[in-house]
């Protein structure tokens, strides 16, 4: 009988394609709305791996590049240039 600990698990990290410009105009038109309008947006980004999550954006810092995704249980500064994805919810 194995154990689970005996066993090596490797994790794999995908590196994403750069985004087409029409894209990513997309995505910053979802990204204001949802701070401007108060709504929720689904944003998946590559960190350790693929991370996805919804919330409101509150905070856009333009100097770290990074936006501010918030909802009740937490929130999470996301790296503009590791945007993978941005939909309305």
């Amino acid at each position: 009988m194995t154990l689970l600990y005996e066993h090596h698990y490797e994790t794999t990290v995908i590196t994403a394609s750069p985004l087409d410009p029409d894209s990513l105009a997309e995505m910053n038109v979802i990204i204001y709305d949802s701070v401007r309008k108060d709504y929720a947006i689904a944003v998946s980004w590559q960190d350790e791996g693929i991370r996805r999550e919804w919330g409101i954006v509150t905070c856009i810092d333009r100097d770290a590049q990074q936006i501010k995704l918030l909802r009740d249980d937490g929130s999470w500064w996301i790296p503009i240039n590791q945007l993978l994805q941005v939909e309305r919810v």
